[in-house]
Formats: C-alpha cells, structure tokens, sequence
C-alpha cells in the first residue's frame, strides 16, 4: 500500500482524522516526517520504519517520553515551548499496522533554526526552555520520572565502532573503506578516551536534572515562540548534558547569564563536557557508518558521506576542547 494510503487509513481509524492533505516533509534520522491537514485542523505526523533496526529504540522510546512531554505541556510554563502529542481515540501514545509506527502531534508554524546562528533573543529564550526544564525536575509525577533513562555513561557504541574498525572495515572494498580508513588511529584513541571518561563519571556522585539530551540547532524552531522538539533522546542526567551544545557556541556568555537566573550552576564538570562532547561525535560517526554499510540510507548517499566527513575531520580537532571551555568559566 502506498505511503500516503496508509496514513489515511490510520489517521482515520485511530484518530478519527479524515486528511485532505498529505504531505512529505524532510525528516530526520529516526523516522520519515508529514504534514496532514483535515478540513478544520493541521498536524505533523512522525512515520517510523519497523523493519530498519536502528529504528527501535526510537520506536520503544515513544511510551516514555510522550506522556512526560505531554504533562510538560500542561503543567509547566513551556506549554508555548513544545509540542503537544495528540494521542489516539484509545489514549494510546502511538498507532501502527504491519510495517509502520505511527506518532501524530500538533502542526507548529514556524522554521527550523538549522545552520542559522541564534540571535540575542533567541538564546535568552533556549536558555529560559532549558532551565526550566531542569528546574522542574523534582515536580514531575514519581510515576513519569521513573520510566525515564537514567544517565549511566556507558559507551556501548564505542565498543561497536571499535569493533568495526579491527574487524568489518577492511572486510568490504568499498568508499567508507577509503574515507574511513585514514582516521582510525584517531578514533581509536577517541574511544580510548572516552573509556577513561566513561569510567570516572562512572565513580563521581551527580546530580541529575531533566533533560532533553539533544538540544541543538535543528531541533529548534522558530514561530511565535522559539520551540524545542524532538524529545526522543530526553533523560535524567547532569546540567552539561543539555549545556555542552550551547556553550561551545559564540553565545555562551549570555546563554549562562540566563540559564543561571532559573538554575543555580557554579561548578560545571569538565568531565561530563568533554564526555558529551565526544560522545556525539562519535554516535554520529557510527550511525552514519551503520546506515551507509549496514542499515540503509535515511538520508541520500552524498549528504550522509559529506556528514561522516566532516565529523571525522572535527575528530582530528578536539585537542584544544579542554582548554577551550576553561575560557567559557573563567
């Protein structure tokens, strides 16, 4: 059945939608992205492929975020900050039939931040999301706090990627072969030393806040009020979790001027920086590696080979990172 038949079919039968329009939007990583309007109202529908493997986590992370994200919206002051879920006639989260997941919310107006620089305003607003994010941490329901992923800084995709590299990389003639093979040296000692970092947050104590873990530009949109979407990768975890993509910005300044005013922060962890830091280097690196060789494209070949270059090369330039976010505190 073709694509847009489907989303019919399931719009109708589990939300009583009937579209008069379907259409495709640029998606992300994890899943294809739709905009459908009935005769009254828009929605923007997420459509995850069952059958891709690095697909599941995604699709099994919908029961746990969906419902936090709605209480967000209806008892904190980020109601105009964030989507709202729409759930079905049942009051489940998500809908599918045999090949497809399902999650339906409503239509945001507005563009997506993308490789724009956020203007003065528009860190003063990220700022305003994320400390009240983490500030209402200790007031979500015990119930919805406890099917959160709690931070345990393990690196299990290192261990895949280093696996690749010793074992699956030369096995296949191919171009991940050519553009892969001149910076193993590097991201084996990258995995190396997230390793020692792994194992050293492992040991501290920390205080773990909400947070929506992936708080960059293009999970950013801009309408009436600056919007922060996709909250797949939401967990408990330490304040640098949701900082580091923000204060590695020309922004930083300001950025924690505001934040400070919801959230006290006095004494980052230069740990968990340079953990985060590296860790979505890496990931990255390995989706990509997995969807190129592995997996399937999400995205067309040329993007996501210009992609993993350019995360390869940022590889070969994080020496100076430590120093580099000092200067941002001191």
């Amino acid at each position: 059945m073709e694509i847009n038949n489907r989303i019919s079919a399931i719009l109708k039968h589990n939300y009583g939608i009937e579209a008069t329009s379907i259409e495709q939007l640029p998606g992300g990583w994890s899943a294809l992205a739709f905009f459908v309007e009935d005769k009254r109202v828009k929605y923007f529908l997420k459509v995850y492929n069952k059958k891709k493997p690095s697909s599941s986590p995604w699709i099994i992370a919908i029961d746990r975020y969906t419902p936090l994200v709605k209480w967000l919206h209806n008892h904190t002051d980020l109601q105009n900050n964030l989507v709202n879920p729409i759930f079905t006639r049942s009051q489940s989260n998500k809908c599918e039939d045999e090949q497809y997941v399902y999650l339906l919310s409503e239509h945001l107006e507005g563009t997506t931040i993308g490789e724009k620089q956020l203007s003065p305003n528009q860190v003063k607003e990220l700022a305003k999301i994320l400390g009240i994010l983490h500030k209402n941490t200790s007031n979500i329901p015990n119930e919805l706090k406890k099917q959160q992923v709690k931070e345990s800084f393990d690196i299990d995709f290192c261990e895949y990627l280093s696996s690749f590299i010793h074992n699956d990389l030369a096995n296949t003639d191919d171009i991940i072969l050519d553009i892969v093979k001149p910076y193993t040296g590097t991201l084996l000692e990258k995995i190396k030393r997230m390793r020692y970092l792994s194992n050293t947050l492992k040991s501290k104590s920390h205080q773990f806040v909400l947070s929506h873990a992936d708080a960059h530009n293009w999970n950013l949109m801009q309408g009436q009020n600056l919007m922060l979407i996709d909250w797949e990768c939401v967990k408990l975890a330490p304040q640098e979790q949701d900082l580091i993509l923000i204060i590695t910005g020309p922004y930083a300044e300001q950025f924690l001027n505001e934040y400070r005013k919801f959230m006290k922060y006095e004494t980052p962890d230069f740990d968990a920086f340079e953990f985060y830091f590296l860790k979505r280097k890496l990931e990255d690196i390995w989706e990509w590696i997995k969807d190129l060789r592995f997996e399937g494209l999400v995205k067309s070949e040329e993007v996501t080979l210009e992609l993993l270059k350019l995360s390869l090369d940022a590889c070969t330039r994080t020496e100076k990172f430590r120093s580099e976010i000092l200067k941002v505190f001191n």
